[in-house]
Parts: C-alpha cells; sequence; structure tokens
C-alpha cells in the first residue's frame, strides 16, 4: 500500500531540468538536435550531441533530455531522440538573425508549459516577485515532495529560462515581472463591497468567487505584509 502510494506522489510530480548544467548550456544541447535533424539524422543520442554541444561529459547530456522531452521540445525517435518542430524553427530564426521572432516563439510555446502557466496564473494576484517567490510558486506546481538543494537549483534553472525568454523580466528593484505582452490574459484584480451582507464578490482573471469578509480578513492576515498602522487598517 505504502510502495503504491509513493508511486502515485511521483507520478505527479513534474519533471525537473537537470540541476548540474546551466540552463544556458543545455540550450546548446537543443541546437545540437536541431542542427542533426536538418541534416537528416534520425534517432540522435546524447552521445551524439555532447561534442556539438561543448559538454565533455555525456551522462550530464543524457541527464538533460528527459526535462526537454517532458515540455515539447525534445521528441523520442526510435532509440534516440529528435528536435521538435519548435525547436528546429527557434534555432532557423536564430540562425538568420531574426532574434525577437525566435524567442517570442519559444516564448509562446513555454507560456503553455505547467511552469508557464503557474507564473502567469501567479502574476494574476501580484504585481511582481522575487526569485524566492518564483521558487515557491514553482516548487508547489512541480509536485516536488523535498525542498532540497538539488530541487531549489532545479527551479532556479526554470526561473533562468523564463528569463531568457522573457516571459518574465526584471525591474529596477530586481524583482520579477509579467512580460507585457502576457498580459492581455492577466486582468486586474476587482472588489466589489456589497452593502448589507458579511460576504464579497472577488473577481480574479475570468473567474469570480464569493468570499465570507471574516475568511478573506483572516486570510490577509495571514498572508499579507503588515504594514505601518498609520497607513492602512484591515478593520
Amino acid at each position: 500500500m505504502r510502495a503504491v502510494a509513493r508511486q502515485n506522489a511521483e507520478e505527479k510530480e513534474k519533471v525537473l531540468p537537470f540541476h548540474v548544467v546551466k540552463i544556458e548550456k543545455q540550450l546548446y544541447i537543443l541546437k545540437a538536435f536541431a542542427e542533426l535533424r536538418e541534416k537528416g539524422k534520425v534517432g540522435v543520442t546524447y552521445k551524439d550531441v555532447a561534442p556539438l554541444a561543448g559538454i565533455r561529459s555525456k551522462t550530464n547530456v543524457s541527464a538533460c533530455l528527459k526535462f526537454w522531452c517532458s515540455i515539447g521540445l525534445l521528441e523520442k525517435e526510435n532509440r534516440g531522440y529528435r528536435a521538435s518542430d519548435i525547436t528546429v524553427e527557434f534555432f532557423r530564426k536564430l540562425t538568420w538573425g531574426d532574434k525577437d521572432g525566435a524567442w517570442s516563439l519559444m516564448r509562446r510555446h513555454l507560456a503553455r508549459t505547467w511552469f508557464g502557466e503557474s507564473v502567469i496564473s501567479a502574476f494574476k494576484v501580484r504585481a511582481s516577485m522575487s526569485e524566492d517567490d518564483l521558487i515557491n510558486v514553482l516548487g508547489s506546481a512541480s509536485g516536488a515532495v523535498k525542498r532540497d538543494n538539488t530541487t531549489v537549483r532545479s527551479l532556479r534553472a526554470i526561473v533562468k529560462l523564463l528569463e531568457l525568454s522573457k516571459i518574465i523580466v526584471k525591474d529596477k528593484k530586481g524583482n520579477f515581472k509579467l512580460n507585457q505582452e502576457l498580459m492581455k490574459g492577466v486582468r486586474s484584480r476587482e472588489v466589489k463591497l456589497p452593502e448589507d451582507r458579511d460576504v464579497i464578490k472577488v473577481t480574479i482573471g475570468e473567474e469570480s468567487f464569493i468570499v465570507e469578509v471574516e475568511a478573506l480578513k483572516e486570510f490577509v492576515r495571514k498572508h499579507g505584509k503588515r504594514l505601518a498602522k498609520e497607513e492602512i487598517e484591515l478593520e
């Protein structure tokens, strides 16, 4: 029974990037797959791409592939892998100097991944977030059981990928905001106060909720940032 429960828990965990190889370096692995697909090579393995990616350890290259396959940028083929159509088009655009077009394509793809959707959803209720905030959001969405150094490093790699793709951008204070290009699907929050009831309607994005006033106060006290009394009071 415990074995089944453990297996179910593991199945819910999302695949995370291999923490040893920097995410920027892992993009060279994707590029190598794209180049080999363009040349017509089938069933490419980690042994084929390691030299092209400039990574000595073939084992490290192998450990990177599962994540990229899980988000649709690599696809299984025979006993190896191939670059997906998105990956091929991304590097083709970069080759011909269309950097904006390439990253716009990648942004749209990553926005539909589990981590892209979780971060975009988080920005529906927060205008900006620190790296630690983002790691907490991603850690929760990933289903990771343990918050250990390895997991945090992998989550930090996802934050870096989101930054490289400009799904998130840094402000002057070093916090992250959602790219304005993606703000179309993120509406500002509305709170409408009824006159004679102890509940309020809260609208977040396209969803609306009825919340008890006391429950909302309790939530704000527990999770909100306390301000000086002269600035604002909840009562």
